[in-house]
C-alpha cells in the first residue's frame, strides 16, 4: 500500500517552496530525500509544465 510520507509544492519557474513545513520525522534518509527533491525542483523549468517521475521507493506528480 502506498502512503503520502510528505508533500511539498513548488513554483516551477525558479523552484521557490510555496509550501510550509510541519516535519516531524527527520531521519537522515528523509533528510535526504527532501534534499533531492529541492534540487530536483531547480532543474523542471527545463521540462513540459506537467509529467511525474517514479523512483525506487517514491513518485513525483
Amino acid at each position: 500500500m502506498s502512503v503520502i510520507f510528505f508533500a511539498c509544492v513548488v513554483r516551477v519557474r525558479d523552484g521557490l517552496p510555496l509550501s510550509a513545513s510541519t516535519d516531524f520525522y527527520h531521519t537522515q534518509d528523509f533528510l535526504e530525500w527532501r534534499r533531492r527533491l529541492k534540487s530536483l525542483a531547480l532543474r523542471l523549468a527545463q521540462y513540459p509544465g506537467r509529467g511525474s517521475a517514479e523512483g525506487c521507493d517514491f513518485s513525483i506528480q
